[in-house]
């Protein structure tokens, strides 16, 4: 599949390069202006429109400011494309899992993810992100207690 102007592995790694540059301008420049994204997250509800993307964007950025994706496999869809990738972040702030709350360690963790995209026009139109929460909780000592 191709999009407007790019092939989807071109595409996505313009895509990893804003994420990695932590440049959420150059993120949303490639959503469309309806766009919705999900992260399945302890029923997190999906959001929509640029601004409140944008807004989802600033607080991942916050709670992982040095968030890293390492994208281990990609794989293109009638409409878009999946991400299988691994995430390295560590976290900045306290974090809420339910009745749950993390504490920073200063340590990264390491986590798999995937990702699926819906393209529309050559940009974005829907992203929903799966975690593996769980491997997340045991590294911030969470499965400990």
């Amino acid at each position: 599949m191709t999009t407007t102007e790019l092939t989807v592995e071109e595409f996505s790694a313009r895509y990893d390069e804003a994420w990695g540059s932590h440049d959420v301008d150059a993120i949303l420049a490639l959503h469309t202006e309806d766009t919705s994204f999900h992260l399945h997250l302890l029923g997190a509800p999906a959001v929509h429109g640029k601004d409140a993307v944008r807004e989802a964007i600033v607080g991942l950025l916050t709670v992982w400011p040095d968030i890293r994706f390492d994208t281990q496999r990609l794989t293109a869809t009638t409409d878009g494309y999946v991400t299988e990738y691994t995430l390295t972040a560590t976290l900045a702030v306290p974090l809420s899992f339910g009745d749950l709350v993390a504490q920073p360690t200063g340590k990264p963790l390491t986590i798999t993810g995937c990702d699926f995209f819906t393209l529309r026009d050559g940009k974005v139109a829907s992203k929903r992100s799966y975690l593996d929460i769980a491997s997340a909780q045991q590294q911030l000592g969470l499965l400990d207690r």
